[in-house]
């Protein structure tokens, strides 16, 4: 498939008029043979610039190759060097490491010319030459910090099997592709099993997602708060066979998170400081104390914990700051329905910090020294609001994929009444003050989501016999866009949330950094947005800022 002559068009005026950027043909010699690629560097060029190294189909040419994906057209502004390889012959070698050897050794000769940041070396690849990448993954990850390939697979292998290290992934492929079929070569379970590699502990699912070209299709996330790793497949309809313009911006917006310092072995652990104080044992409270405020917490991931736990979240958790373990939880030595100090995680095991975690922390630092602050914590990552819904809750797990029925057997495939449950068994010994959700990825842009929030608010009150003025809902704004949410939409959305629930309160994220992934706040986000939180419920409560 031919670039359309309108696109032939736009670009020829791009490269003539728009961009300065300068283009060489290379040779350099690999295994006593002469290898060829050309090279695009931006018209004023500095050092440390990010590589993108492009690798072209089978039968086709860097020619082919650079007039359909256009990456050139973004170097200008960007500031990156492109070397799009030239196989020998017709071919990749996708057994062998004879091209692997060409790869390695392009970069140390743009770093010789170019002085190129080989902490930021990236790779894109279009059909054959995405096979290769998949061949040679384990055996260049240590100089690759993120991979983006298109249209293709290495079928014969199994990548995940053999890295040591996470994986950055941005996989592109259309629905419509014939010769990589989409269902024939399983491409939605063969990146899946990349990001089950990285123990990916998120997943978000964006429908009708456009990538600034043609297409629109399902763009899918898997994140790992245990090592940092992203996986993203974007499946987009109307596309062939053919590398995509449309995805260019979306691939270098992806790859230039990355940096290859900060790429984690497999299996590297959270701190294990919680399993060293047994989980926070206390002796569990059996008379109802007046001071003893609760504060019931849910929604996805956001509010499950997607950031890795640091040392400094382990230190100085006050004894009047409790969280009552919604399952049990062996790893940090809990047990479903008791009550711990509230040492992260605050929702499962292997789960990681939350806005629940810094919420706890600021309302007992400023409350009266009689007053304990305790939390229940009912969450699951990548879940529409309808999970809580108990009307369709079965219903919905029902059609999720095995990742998500995971999570939800460990609350009896109803987290809703679990939570509920859970505030029942509080009650005895606490006064529930107030309720807070974060939630909406999954949702992102829906407006009917307030009312369908308002029924979940509307059962929690009658089942546990509250009166809404007594226990507002707080709700948190999403990853705001100028921190690099992508779903920053949605805002909109809970911002009109009080005009259906007049006790709901928005919770701002305007200045808390993202994470990588565009869904989740880093660390530092959790802290800020929790003492958020926690400004909102203290001006509910009268307490004026110290």
């Amino acid at each position: 498939m031919k670039l359309k002559p309108i696109y032939l068009a736009i670009f020829l005026m791009v490269s003539l008029f728009a961009n300065a950027y300068k283009k060489e043909s290379v040779d350099i010699v690999v295994n006593q043979q002469s290898r060829n690629m050309v090279v695009f560097t931006p018209d004023k060029a500095a050092k440390n610039m990010p590589l993108m190294i492009v690798t072209h189909g089978m039968n086709q040419n860097p020619e082919y190759q650079y007039e359909n994906d256009q990456f050139c057209a973004l170097i200008d502004t960007a500031k990156f060097v492109i070397a799009y390889l030239r196989s020998d012959g017709n071919t990749w070698d996708i057994g062998g490491t004879k091209d692997q050897d060409f790869v390695l050794q392009t970069i140390d000769e743009m770093a010789a010319r170019h002085g190129i940041d080989r902490d930021r070396v990236y790779w894109s690849g279009f059909s054959m030459g995405s096979m290769l990448m998949y061949h040679c993954m384990d055996k260049v990850q240590d100089k690759i910090a993120a991979f983006a390939p298109t249209s293709g697979v290495q079928f014969t292998e199994q990548p995940w099997t053999r890295c040591k290290k996470a994986v950055n992934l941005i996989h592109c492929h259309a629905y419509a592709d014939d010769v990589f079929k989409y269902e024939q070569y399983k491409i939605h379970e063969y990146v899946e099993n990349m990001a089950k590699m990285n123990q990916f502990t998120t997943y978000i699912k964006l429908d009708n997602y456009r990538t600034g070209g043609d297409f629109t299709g399902e763009k899918e996330v898997w994140s790992s708060d245990q090592n940092g790793s992203v996986v993203e497949l974007y499946s987009y309809r109307d596309g062939g066979h053919c590398p995509a313009a449309g995805n260019a911006l979306e691939i270098w917006n992806f790859c230039k998170r990355f940096r290859l310092s900060e790429v984690k072995e497999l299996g590297t652990s959270q701190s294990q400081a919680s399993a060293k104080r047994e989980g926070g044992a206390i002796e569990q409270p059996t008379q109802f104390d007046p001071n003893f405020h609760i504060y019931l917490c849910f929604g996805q991931s956001n509010m499950e914990g997607n950031a890795r736990i640091e040392s400094q979240d382990y230190e100085n958790v006050s004894p009047r700051f409790l969280m009552m373990s919604p399952v049990d939880m062996p790893t940090s030595g809990r047990v479903k329905g008791d009550w711990y100090v509230a040492y992260p995680p605050l929702c499962r095991d292997h789960t990681g910090l939350t806005p629940a975690d810094y919420f706890g922390r600021t309302m007992v630092e400023r409350l009266p020294e009689n007053v304990k602050v305790g939390v229940i914590n009912v969450a699951v990552g990548g879940c529409s609001i309808d999970l809580f819904d108990e009307d369709k809750c079965a219903a919905y797990i029902a059609q999720s994929p095995n990742w998500l029925q995971g999570f939800c057997k460990e609350y009896g495939n109803n987290p809703y009444r679990v939570l509920i449950d859970m505030a029942k068994k509080a009650q005895k010994v606490g006064v529930i003050k107030g309720i807070l959700l974060h939630q909406g990825c999954t949702n992102n842009g829906q407006k009917d989501w307030p009312e369908r929030v308002n029924l979940v608010y509307t059962r929690m009150l009658k089942e546990l016999n509250l009166k809404a003025e007594d226990v507002p809902l707080l709700i948190g704004e999403l990853l705001s866009q100028p921190k690099g949410g992508i779903c920053w939409l949605h805002n909109g959305v809970i911002a009109d949330t009080p005009s259906t629930i007049p006790t709901a309160h928005v919770v701002s994220s305007a200045d808390c950094p993202g994470a990588a992934d565009g869904l989740h706040f880093t660390a530092e986000g959790y802290r800020m947005i929790g003492r958020n939180y926690a400004e909102v419920m203290l001006q509910l409560l009268g307490q004026s800022a110290q």
